[in-house]
């Protein structure tokens, strides 16, 4: 059990435990290493834990998009965009540490998330979620970042709509046997189910008559 009595260098060891439990395959474990340092040590320097959070949360995103998990992926991805520490601000502060000890790029870690996060959802043949994804990515993402990746989005919003274009015209594929406006195009598309209900409807009934009338018990008749 962690306590607040713990020192800022225990805390930050047991953080890098938590990342080599994570680098040895032992995802659960890391991740309920982070969240118990989370619940008991709510008074010391959230930034390195945040971080070191968030990045996990990319690789397992990472992982999962790599194994066609695209949901999953999408979650992971989302769960870090969405939990502020990509901020410039927060990112410098912990990134000469990180660099240092695991060669985090953390810097590039920002606009490789958000990329990933709108490629899982694509992959997952979400249309909107992707563009929408697309559209938040570029509303955060400052200036100079969005200048250098400006060749990526245009052919991001390209797949979205081939996707969208794709998506319409399996919903609007013509029902066999109508038109475009929905009238019939071919009058005896059914008549062959027709037939067939026709001529077993009799057999039907005859088979029902015949199975009621054997249920009475034969009787005979005799003259005064």
């Amino acid at each position: 059990m962690f306590t607040n009595q713990d020192s800022k260098t225990n805390h930050f060891l047991l953080l890098i435990k938590a990342i080599v439990l994570f680098n040895a395959d032992q995802h659960e474990e890391a991740m309920l290493l982070v969240k118990e340092l989370t619940a008991a040590c709510p008074n010391t320097d959230t930034i390195p834990r945040r971080v070191i959070e968030v990045y996990l949360r990319v690789e397992l995103g990472t992982k999962a998009l790599g194994d066609a998990h695209y949901d999953e992926a999408a979650d992971h991805f989302t769960a870090a965009v969405s939990s502020g520490v990509f901020s410039s601000k927060i990112i410098h502060q912990t990134y000469d540490d990180f660099i240092v000890l695991f060669g985090w790029d953390l810097e590039s870690l920002v606009l490789t998330t958000y990329q990933k996060r709108c490629q899982a959802f694509l992959s997952a043949g979400k249309s909107d979620e992707a563009l929408e994804a697309h559209n938040y990515m570029m509303d955060a993402i400052d200036e100079s970042v969005k200048a250098s990746c400006l060749e990526w989005s245009n052919e991001f919003k390209e797949r979205c709509s081939a996707l969208a274009a794709q998506d319409n015209c399996i919903l609007g594929a013509e029902i066999p046997g109508q038109d475009q406006g929905g009238y019939d195009a071919e009058p005896n598309f059914f008549h062959g189910m027709h037939q067939v209900r026709v001529t077993y409807l009799p057999y039907f009934l005859s088979h029902i008559v015949i199975t009621v009338f054997s249920e009475f018990p034969a009787t005979t008749s005799t003259a005064p």
